[in-house]
């Protein structure tokens, strides 16, 4: 896939022929949190998107690109839950069939969300399986369209609209067409969120600086983007920001990502924990910890953000209450 072929235009195109399924998600703010970083920090929710997660954006950019045949056939994924839901839902809007391919230790409220939504399940354990090679297997098996998580043309287009109404909404806050976000950090598994916003933010500020948000463990991006080449994390630990747990970035994404001029940032689960209390204490709602990790990196990085008005993509909030309070309080 050729970067080139991801662009601001192309993304607006996308976004006007899918914005009726769309949440055009709040974009908050909040005083203590401008006054402990001296900035703007400004947090578009996507956890409350439809799925609640951003997800929902890529899917369903990538099924409304599909033919009559196509969607006739059906489609199958991968994913550890939140791309899931987001083709779950998409398929049912569009009268397709799903077949998602999920990992058995999936967190139990991403697996019965993807199955209310009407999708199909196949388990697949982490250590054994390889989720990529099952989904091709299934698609030339019966027909059905694979669609990536983060490594699709048209995933990526969807994504970029979480920016394009970011910056939409920050105008009609601020009354002023001209104001424009300085900094940007965003979460990133396989750099498909990162890889679209990213256009989009460069294409309305060219020296807007984009970061991507990791967990310390699984930090490819940071890596990748140090060595200027794709870089393989080989861990088996798994922590709480399970959405992010991707060892490589993705081939399609990331010379997009190098293209905009991301820099990598990691932070601990310390720093997620306390950035998922802070979120809650002033908006009152619960991200998950992916959905936290880009505040997080934040609290790492303070400097970051001094005096610039910042863009913040709280992911995804697709956690029960009780694991939230468990990881909340460590255990």
């Amino acid at each position: 896939m050729n970067k080139n072929l991801i662009n601001f235009q192309k993304i607006n195109n996308r976004y006007e022929e899918i914005k009726g399924l769309l949440v055009d998600t709040p974009l908050l703010q909040s005083d203590e949190i401008n006054s402990l970083f001296s900035s703007n920090i400004f947090f578009k929710a996507e956890n409350l998107q439809k799925t609640g997660s951003f997800k929902f954006r890529g899917a369903c950019s990538a099924i409304s690109s599909l033919s009559m045949e196509q969607i006739k056939s059906g489609v199958v994924c991968f994913s550890s839950g939140n791309h899931a839901q987001g083709i779950a839902l998409a398929a049912k809007l569009h009268k397709t069939t799903a077949k998602i391919i999920m990992p058995k230790d999936a967190p139990k409220i991403k697996i019965q969300n993807t199955k209310k939504y009407g999708a199909k399940i196949v388990f697949y354990d982490r250590g054994i399986d390889d989720r990529e090679s099952i989904g091709e297997q299934i698609a030339h098996d019966e027909n059905r369209v694979l669609i990536k998580p983060f490594d699709n043309y048209d995933v990526i287009l969807g994504q970029g609209t979480a920016a394009l109404q970011a910056i939409n909404n920050l105008q009609e806050k601020e009354k002023n067409s001209q104001q424009k976000f300085d900094a940007a950090i965003i979460c990133t598994s396989g750099g498909g969120l990162a890889a679209g916003s990213g256009t989009v933010l460069k294409s309305h500020n060219a020296a807007c600086s984009l970061y991507t948000a990791e967990p310390h463990d699984w930090n490819d991006h940071e890596k990748s983007f140090e060595l200027k080449e794709r870089f393989t994390i080989n861990s088996k630990k798994h922590g709480i920001c399970d959405a992010l747990e991707n060892p490589i970035p993705g081939e399609i994404t990331f010379p997009i990502n190098v293209k905009n001029g991301f820099r990598g940032l990691s932070a601990s689960e310390d720093s997620v924990r306390i950035a998922m209390q802070m979120i809650m204490r002033n908006f009152n709602f619960i991200v998950e910890p992916s959905g936290a990790i880009a505040l997080a990196c934040l609290l790492e990085n303070e400097n970051l953000a001094k005096d610039k008005n910042v863009l913040i993509i709280l992911s995804g909030g697709n956690i029960d209450r009780t694991s939230y309070n468990n990881i909340i309080s460590g255990r």
